[in-house]
């Protein structure tokens, strides 16, 4: 990370010149509230009047969970912001998108394909499956082919990527490569090039061992492997270069300064180290940072626990209200300051966390913290409660 690049709070406008972006992906691992803190800005942005469109990956169903709909297709769907009542009338529009990976390589097969009959061809073969959905990297792939759609369609102003769950925050950028190198470099692109003859004859100076390999092939698929696999990739080959020139785009879109990638964390022990992680590989891939969202972040009144007042009764009532014994009322108050310590030492250890990251990051990159809020977000006006830390 450059020294000029450091860690701030996002000041009065908080994160909202990111949503004047065209592109913001919000990557971060599994289980840190991604999805929530993207729907959050979504909707913020459709406040401020901008047509946004919030896509998840996620092949789980948080998204609409979080939107407070049934059920999410794999088609652009509006979201009724503007019926929602206790919150002021939205100028923008809200819509919302879930990929499924078939159905977009389906509708790619038979956007690129020369003819129908070829498309019909490619998704009836039996190797199309193990290409679409047993490579790993897939899913992601099929995410970008969907995001050059979304991105270059003139009605978002805005596109909120909501990545799917990964152990590494940037997984998402590294799997499209990954299929990509199979598709280009590996068996599959080697055998587009010479005739099923000639190929086969080079494998032979493998000698036994190769043939031995092959008919290992064929005993758990029953049938001639090669054969079938020589026929898909020759017409697969026929889409091939769509595909290809479809990644370089959504690539160069993601360096644009138009877009910004968001990493949302929480204040776990290993905040610091994915923190640098993400930084530095954006830094490597010429990539825009957008900044943090640190969430679930534990916050109690006093600086730390030594400053919380002694422990005792003081606070409480010395009488129990009626109906309640007095021991059973001296047990309650020992549970309550149980619970007080127990609190006050997860917001030692985030307070630890975060100024980790301001010593590690200094003062330039924007962060936001988002508290720890015990209340399930299951609708736009639940999600409404983060904007006033998000901004």
């Amino acid at each position: 990370m450059s020294d000029t690049q450091r860690l701030a709070p996002a000041g009065s406008d908080g994160l909202l010149p990111l949503l004047d972006k065209h592109v913001l992906v919000c990557c971060g691992t599994g289980g840190v509230g991604k999805t929530t803190i993207s729907a959050s800005l979504a909707l913020l942005a459709a406040k401020r009047g901008k047509r946004v469109l919030v896509l998840t990956i996620d092949p789980a169903r948080r998204l609409a969970d979080a939107l407070g709909v049934a059920d999410l297709p794999d088609e652009p769907t509006p979201i009724p912001v503007s019926e929602l009542a206790g919150i002021p009338p939205i100028s923008g529009e809200l819509t919302a998108l879930m990929l499924d990976v078939k159905s977009t390589w389906d509708r790619a097969i038979r956007r690129f394909a020369p003819d129908q009959e070829t498309a019909d061809r490619i998704q009836g073969h039996r190797f199309y499956r193990k290409i679409t959905e047993g490579i790993s990297g897939s899913q992601e792939y099929s995410a970008m082919l969907r995001l050059c759609d979304v991105a270059e369609d003139d009605d978002y102003d805005l596109v909120v990527v909501d990545t799917p769950p990964s152990r590494h925050a940037l997984e998402f950028l590294d799997a499209p490569r990954r299929v990509s190198d199979v598709l280009e470099e590996g068996v599959l692109r080697w055998l587009i090039a010479p005739s099923f003859s000639t190929a086969w004859a080079g494998l032979r100076i493998f000698g036994k061992g190769g043939a031995a390999l092959f008919q290992i092939f064929e005993r758990f698929t029953g049938s001639d492997v090669l054969t079938g696999l020589s026929e898909f990739v020759t017409q697969f080959s026929t889409v091939f270069g769509e595909l290809r020139s479809r990644a370089e785009r959504v690539d160069a879109l993601l360096r644009r300064p138009e877009t910004a990638f968001l990493l949302v964390t929480q204040p776990t022990g290993n905040a610091l180290g994915e923190a640098d992680a993400f930084v530095g590989q954006l830094e490597d891939e010429g990539l825009p940072f957008g900044g943090f969202v640190v969430n679930r972040v534990h916050w109690s009144g006093p600086e730390s626990p030594a400053d919380a007042p002694p422990r005792g009764p003081s606070g409480f009532p010395r009488k129990p209200p009626p109906g309640i014994d007095a021991a059973a009322y001296e047990r309650m108050i020992e549970r309550t300051w149980d619970l007080h310590g127990t609190y006050s030492a997860w917001a030692e250890h985030d307070r630890r966390v975060l100024a980790a990251l301001r010593e590690r990051f200094g003062g330039e990159i924007p962060y936001q913290q988002v508290p720890d809020i015990l209340l399930e977000l299951h609708d736009l006006k639940s999600l409404g409660m983060i904007h006033p830390y998000l901004v």
